[in-house]
């Protein structure tokens, strides 16, 4: 009996700190939401996502309107990979779940981990 009761501890251990099919823990991530504004193919996929601005205002603006507007307001360019970059679509909301350490510019910049649209 003293023995099942040991291995229950170490068993839950094992089990809290699983990890994802990226090999890293959950624990690691960090999440973010907000709308997809630009959809940009430099040294790589990314897409800069914004938390507070709407649809609306991304179809109003010009391109260097949003850049102005992620440099002061709350913004990821998150680099991804080409099967979330042909599937996400300016104007959609989405979660985007990465790992720092984060690129700092203007522009916060990271990896994608995985990414979950919200809304179309």
């Amino acid at each position: 009996m003293k023995k099942k009761l040991l291995w229950f501890p170490i068993l839950l251990l094992l089990i809290s700190c699983s990890k994802n099919e990226t090999g890293k823990e959950s624990s690691d991530f960090v999440l973010f939401e907000g709308y997809v504004a630009l959809k940009k193919e430099y040294n790589g996929k990314r897409l800069l996502v914004i938390n507070d601005i709407t649809k609306e205002d991304i179809s109003s603006m010009s391109q260097d309107e949003i850049l102005k507007y992620a440099a002061n307001h709350d913004s990821f360019l998150f680099h991804v990979d080409e099967e979330y970059y042909k599937n996400i679509n300016v104007g959609q909301k989405i979660r985007v779940w990465y790992t720092p350490p984060v690129q700092e510019s203007k522009i916060l910049q990271v990896g994608a981990e995985k990414i979950e649209v919200i809304d179309n």
